[in-house]
């Protein structure tokens, strides 16, 4: 971990100092597997380019730039190490999870994911990334995967191996994820085919008014 910070220093700009960096860091977990916090909402853009390829390279963990659109929480899942939906093994990458807060979707750089390497697949350590928030801010939920590479991110379309849906506040801005089984998503279809069918029946009879007219 020390080699780490000492990479971040040589990497500060001339008119930045190191300071900023030391400042901010909080370790959450000592030992084998330690974990440190790090607000980067100061450091100047250069810093925080700097941190994800110094973070790869000292935990020996590849970024992840693939796709995923099914995520799963760690805690109910029998082992990261095979994925939920296929059974294929997975690999513990660094990648970029938005998650939801009280006031706004936020980004955190953290290995706390094990992706499938044969479906578009993701088992989250959420305590992971609780643990790398900062403390004004309340963990509500993981959305998603941002990328490096390109601009779209990617959102679960399941969660848990049921259906995503996505809370927002009056403003749309996301404030969480729920999850609705499949009973629930047949009942909300055929409640829209009724609704569908209703006004077709209506349109119909407006016509034949018309026309008697």
């Amino acid at each position: 971990m020390k080699r780490l910070f000492n990479f971040l220093r040589r990497s500060t700009t001339p008119n930045q100092t190191a300071t900023r960096h030391t400042a901010t860091q909080d370790v959450v977990r000592s030992g084998k597997h330690s974990l440190v916090r790090l607000n980067m909402d100061e450091w100047s853009p250069d810093a925080q380019q700097a941190l994800p390829p110094a973070a790869t390279e000292h935990a020996r963990l590849t970024f992840y730039d693939g796709k995923v659109h099914h995520g799963y929480a760690l805690r109910g899942v029998p082992t990261p190490e095979r994925c939920p939906r296929c059974q294929a093994g997975t690999r513990q990458h660094y990648a970029n999870f938005i998650y939801a807060t009280q006031a706004a979707p936020r980004v955190l750089f953290a290995p706390a994911g094990y992706f499938c390497t044969q479906c578009p697949t993701v088992v989250i350590d959420e305590a992971m990334i609780r643990a790398g928030i900062v403390e004004h801010f309340t963990f509500q939920g993981v959305l998603g995967i941002d990328y490096e590479t390109r601009p779209a991110p990617d959102f679960f379309r399941t969660w848990n191996g049921q259906t995503a849906v996505y809370i927002f506040d009056e403003d749309q801005t996301p404030q969480g994820i729920a999850t609705m089984r499949s009973s629930q998503q047949q009942r909300l279809l055929m409640s829209r085919h009724k609704r569908r069918g209703k006004k077709r029946l209506e349109k119909a009879s407006r016509r034949r008014n018309q026309r008697q007219k």
